[in-house]
C-alpha cells in the first residue's frame, strides 16, 4: 500500500521516509543521528516501513531539515 504523504505532521511528531537502511545497526545509527538534534525528544525507526518517526520538543517545523541533514550525514537517504 502506497502512502502519498512523505511527511505527516501530528502532535509534535513527524514521519520521515529513510532509504538505505538494511539492518539493526542502520536503524540504531538513524535513531542516534536524529536524537543528536537538541529539539528531538525521541526517534523510532522501522526497518520494515523504511521510516523514522521523530518526536519533537517544542516547535518541530524548524527542526525537520536539521534531522534530515543528520540522517543524511549518517549515510542514509531521508525523503
Amino acid at each position: 500500500k502506497m502512502k502519498p504523504p512523505k511527511v505527516t505532521k501530528g502532535s509534535g511528531s513527524v514521519t520521515i521516509r529513510v532509504e538505505g537502511m538494511s539492518c539493526n545497526k542502520c536503524k540504531m545509527n538513524v535513531e542516534k543521528a536524529a536524537k543528536s538534534i537538541g529539539s528531538v525528544d525521541d526517534a523510532v525507526v522501522s526497518l520494515e516501513k523504511k521510516e523514522a518517526v521523530i518526536t519533537f520538543i517544542g516547535n518541530k517545523d524548524n527542526s525537520i531539515d536539521e534531522v534530515k541533514l543528520a540522517i543524511k550525514e549518517a549515510g542514509f537517504k531521508p525523503l
